[in-house]
């Protein structure tokens, strides 16, 4: 049987494999059930593996307890009551990977735990290391725990339920392959994709090469750093482009094979015509103005910028609203704007109301509406009533096409998300997005500044 205990989205989580015939996977939140597991488990395991993130416990050919990435939680008290059943006798061996640049510095290395918890002093003679990339176990000699002080030797016993449930929101690793690694948990169901709108549908290994290709290329380290500069999660925006052209430029400018003769380049910038644009850049502290001409769409670089910065002043207009925000990158400004005035008349509430309701997306049903009948859409409103938005409506009436815009947007959108939160700055807040449970959190910029940043 192998037991692995994860900790994500502020739970921890539970994984039992018993290696029958059939694999049985079983799966479990319930803090009772891993305490009762923990005290289950023997004081005399026969080895304990350190590896880069995890540490694994084995206490016999069948059976072993891993937990998953334990530095994000070396405070907790189900990690000490881990580390308490291990027997000071145990063996414990650390898993690296060794080439030849490297074997000088790792002779030098002491592997630390926390705080006095030295779990390595002594290094092999390696001599008889093979100088190419090998994976190694490297023996310690001095195979003691020391214990642990006694502010930190809690017993799991007196575990109270609502700490190891209570959500913390830390520093994101917004690496590409951390996201990844929690993007195919959502995928195995490891993580319940609870969300209204469900999100990586459509991440497989095509569209992960294709996007750690953008994202390792020239222009995608542009387009990361644009991203920063100006407050956009670029794993949203990411997705919008994936959306929008499926990250292709060339074939969708002027003279490409994919060219409409409306929606330019790799952000699908709608027949620039000279629009001024302005966003505020978070990095220089300062605002910017561009003009949406041919030209500047055509630029890969600059398209970018653009669309990035528009869709900024949408998630600003939207108070953080990042679905609305999606949708009218598809629909435009002044028809998602009618869209919520007539949901807010209609739930008895403002316009602000409506919008700040991250949770109700009731509006998207007008969405629909707009879709599958534009003109008949436009032709049923009071026009009195909506006297705001006359030229959307007379846009609408005119409207040459059976249908209109894209009424699965959004859902089209998140089915390539990587990760599971998303970080936007709206009026210098950060609005931390939880993609599986719709959950926003506000938090003043200054005080996640430093993992605001991608790496």
């Amino acid at each position: 049987m192998e037991i692995i205990i994860d900790y994500s989205n502020g739970k921890y989580k539970q994984t039992i494999i018993e290696r029958t015939p059939q694999k049985r996977v079983r799966r479990s939140n319930s803090t009772s059930k891993m305490r009762a597991l923990i005290e289950s488990l023997p004081n005399n395991p026969r080895l304990v593996e350190m590896r880069a993130n995890d540490i694994k416990i084995i206490y016999n050919r069948s059976n072993s307890l891993t937990l998953k990435s334990y530095k994000k939680h070396i405070d907790s008290r189900l990690y000490h009551a881990i580390l308490d059943g291990i027997d000071e006798a145990t063996p414990i061996v650390k898993k690296v990977n060794y080439n030849k640049k490297r074997i000088a510095a790792l002779a030098l290395t002491t592997v630390t735990l926390i705080g006095s918890i030295h779990l390595a002093k002594q290094v092999l003679d390696k001599s008889d290391i093979n100088t190419t990339q090998t994976v190694v176990q490297e023996n310690i000699i001095e195979n003691e725990i020391p214990k642990i002080e006694q502010e930190f030797a809690l017993s799991y016993n007196n575990v109270i339920e609502d700490d190891l449930e209570k959500p913390v929101y830390e520093a994101l690793d917004n690496t590409l392959n951390n996201r990844l690694e929690q993007t195919l948990k959502v995928i195995n169901n490891e993580v319940a994709n609870s969300s209204t709108i469900p999100i990586s549908t459509k991440i497989d290994n095509y569209t992960i090469n294709k996007i750690k290709n953008f994202l390792n290329s020239d222009d995608g380290n542009y387009f990361l750093k644009t991203a920063n500069d100006f407050g956009i999660d670029p794993y949203i925006f990411l997705c919008l482009i994936m959306k929008e052209s499926s990250l292709s430029h060339e074939t969708t400018i002027p003279g490409g094979s994919n060219y409409n003769g409306f929606g330019v380049g790799i952000c699908q910038l709608e027949s620039p015509n000279g629009q001024k644009i302005t966003a505020f850049n978070y990095t220089t502290s300062e605002e910017e103005t561009i003009y949406e001409t041919l030209d500047n769409a055509i630029d890969k670089k600059t398209n970018i910028k653009m669309g990035i910065m528009r869709y900024q002043k949408v998630l600003e207009k939207y108070h953080g609203n990042e679905k609305m925000a999606l949708q009218s990158y598809n629909y435009g400004q002044g028809l998602m704007d009618l869209i919520v005035a007539i949901y807010a008349d209609e739930t008895g509430r403002t316009f602000d109301d409506v919008v700040v309701d991250y949770n109700d997306i009731g509006w998207i049903k007008y969405v629909k509406m707009v879709h599958n009948d534009p003109i008949g859409f436009a032709k049923a409103l009071d026009e009195n009533k909506y006297s705001n938005f006359k030229a959307t409506i007379n846009y609408l009436k005119n409207w040459q096409h059976g249908t209109y815009g894209d009424a699965n947007y959004i859902a089209g959108v998140n089915s390539f998300y990587i990760g599971t939160y998303g970080d936007n700055i709206v009026d210098n807040e950060i609005f931390r997005i939880n993609h599986l449970t719709d959950e926003v959190v506000r938090f003043p910029k200054d005080s996640l500044d430093n993992s605001f940043k991608i790496s």
